[in-house]
């Protein structure tokens, strides 16, 4: 067992690191990181040196992300960071009844494979999925899932359109899973290029063309 433990805490005003030893009767905080941020998710990266990933969304600054080695006082931002997909005419008109904030966000980040120490998933809101070949320096859209055929189907939770789960499979490097609000859940298995919708079984969001493939 590890005898250090950091956990990351993500709030409306920056992120704070808590650390303790495996006892974990007391604990050291660290922070405010990225002062007047808000973090929508952090985690740690151990297939390597441990470094830390943050998702961070502002309605002043947009949305990016932060990375750094856990040993670092400071986070740099990325140099080309994930640009959320827009909204169709029908979704807009979706959310504005509703009272769905649809401000661009980023509402997650996950490391790739074991094997792949570099590679990053992050899922945003209007719901995309990115990658990140460089460890969180730069970003680029994952067309299959992005452009996918069921995507004018989408509509809008009450947490915004939003990819927020992302799971790679521990066996397969090239099966990895999607959770969207309001469309699904989706599978891929040649690493991202096609997806396949594994919402049978699954109820439809109220409204949801009927026999579209979606989910709740």
């Amino acid at each position: 067992m590890a005898d250090k433990v950091v956990l990351t805490v993500g709030t409306k005003r920056g992120l704070f690191l808590l650390e303790s030893n495996s006892r974990r009767a007391r604990w050291k905080i660290r922070g405010p990181f990225l002062k007047g941020w808000p973090i929508y998710y952090a985690m740690i990266d151990t297939r390597g040196t441990p470094r830390l990933h943050v998702a961070a969304s502002s309605d002043v600054y947009a949305s990016t992300t932060f990375s750094a080695d856990i040993s670092a006082q400071k986070l740099k931002g990325a140099a080309t960071p994930p640009v959320p997909p827009k909204l169709t005419a029908k979704q807009t008109r979706d959310a504005k009844q509703w009272g769905i904030n649809t401000t661009s966000r980023l509402w997650v980040i996950e490391p790739g494979p074991a094997n792949q120490k570099k590679l990053l998933y992050a899922g945003s809101a209007p719901a995309g999925l990115f990658r990140s070949e460089d460890s969180g320096k730069s970003w680029e859209g994952v067309k299959g899932i992005n452009e996918h055929k069921t995507r004018k189907n989408w509509a809008p939770g009450f947490g915004g359109m939003s990819l927020h789960s992302i799971q790679i499979d521990p066996t397969d490097p090239n099966r990895m899973y999607v959770a969207i609000s309001a469309g699904g859940a989706f599978r891929t298995d040649d690493g991202g290029q096609t997806w396949a919708s594994i919402n049978n079984e699954v109820a439809e969001y109220v409204g949801a063309p009927k026999e579209s493939l979606v989910g709740t």
